[in-house]
């Protein structure tokens, strides 16, 4: 093992999910700052950032989107390219179901809802590990803990990007908006 590496155990605890998850973090937080700049970039207010952080939670789509607001696209392309692009959750959400199937809807409504690509990919590395079982208790820890990293590090990315003078010399070009809706700032 690494140097500073957390080992997968058995336990399923709200305590483990946490400390399962901590690798995956640092990705998130890297990942959020450039999407936030990115959309900060496009005219994006960080308030709106926050918004769609906590309502898409998906950064594919938030990049996608951020730069069909800034072409002005039409809502219903944003629409179809959200529902594409993320319809492999539900293949993801089918696999880990049975796991989760003596839980209550509810329990396995909240899982699902924020079940990412890394908390997939740990939980189908958890259950060689608890005996092929999972519980909510880890599932909400791992979920949460990403979902609450991910719409911090979207909204300091926002918030930064307007310290960082023409963007445009760092080839981060996207068009500007047209748009007159007000979710974004056109320019």
């Amino acid at each position: 093992m690494v140097w500073g590496a957390t080992a997968v155990t058995g336990d399923l605890s709200f305590r483990a999910g946490l400390k399962d998850v901590l690798p995956t973090v640092f990705g998130y937080i890297g990942v959020g700052l450039a999407f936030g700049v990115v959309a900060h970039t496009a005219g994006i207010a960080w308030w709106l950032v926050a918004l769609m952080s906590l309502i898409v939670y998906g950064g594919s789509v938030q990049f996608v989107l951020a730069t069909m607001l800034a072409a002005a696209s039409p809502i219903s392309a944003m629409l179809v390219s959200a529902i594409l692009i993320n319809s492999r959750m539900s293949l993801m959400s089918m696999t880990v179901a049975p796991y989760i199937k003596e839980e209550s809807l509810l329990q396995n409504i909240m899982i699902g809802t924020l079940l990412t690509d890394e908390t997939f990919a740990l939980s189908m590395n958890k259950v060689n590990y608890t005996n092929h079982k999972l519980k909510p208790a880890w599932f909400h820890a791992a979920n949460v803990g990403a979902y609450l990293v991910w719409m911090l590090a979207t909204v300091v990315g926002a918030l930064l990007g307007g310290l960082i003078p023409n963007l445009t010399r760092l080839g981060w070009i996207l068009p500007r908006s047209r748009c007159s809706s007000g979710c974004c700032t056109c320019r």
